[in-house]
């Protein structure tokens, strides 16, 4: 399920080189040209909004670029990334849930056969609230051909 396992080694091999580029450029490039690498970083923060967090310090996250930590971390996520896409059509992927009771599984281990699986994603928002009696429906209309999970997705909410 999911990619062929050829080709999901070989896109791998391609992040690995794409990741280690990246890591010893960055190294090379912040030996180099450090101040030109910092004014860079810095725009970036602005530009996601790290710079508005108050325990963002340039001194602070600078050590933790183009280290081997921060190798590892980005080719996890760029191999967990391959794993995760899908075509239109295609089997959902596999990801990882935590059920209410705390019990750890994944999403295709509530595939029934080949009943098709509906996944509503959710949060304790006035939005999903709202309309949680229209998916309601939809539960009473279909469940005799289909199943339907919800999946909670925690709030980003602001720390402090």
């Amino acid at each position: 399920m999911g990619l062929p396992l050829p080709g999901l080694w070989l896109k791998r091999l391609w992040v690995l080189f794409q990741v280690g580029l990246h890591v010893a450029m960055g190294k090379v490039l912040l030996t180099l040209f450090p101040r030109r690498v910092k004014q860079n970083i810095l725009a970036m923060s602005e530009k996601t909004g790290m710079a508005k967090n108050p325990h963002f310090s340039y001194e602070n996250w600078i050590p933790t670029f183009f280290s081997a930590q921060y190798f590892w971390f980005i080719l996890k996520v760029r191999w967990q990334r391959l794993e995760d896409m899908t075509e239109q059509g295609g089997l959902a992927p596999n990801c990882p849930v935590v059920r209410l009771s705390g019990q750890r599984c994944n999403i295709w281990d509530f595939m029934q056969g080949n009943r098709p699986l509906v996944l509503n994603f959710g949060s304790c928002t006035p939005s999903f609230i709202f309309k949680f009696d229209q998916f309601k429906r939809l539960i009473e209309d279909f469940s005799s051909i289909a199943d339907f999970l919800i999946i909670y997705i925690e709030e980003a909410h602001a720390s402090g």
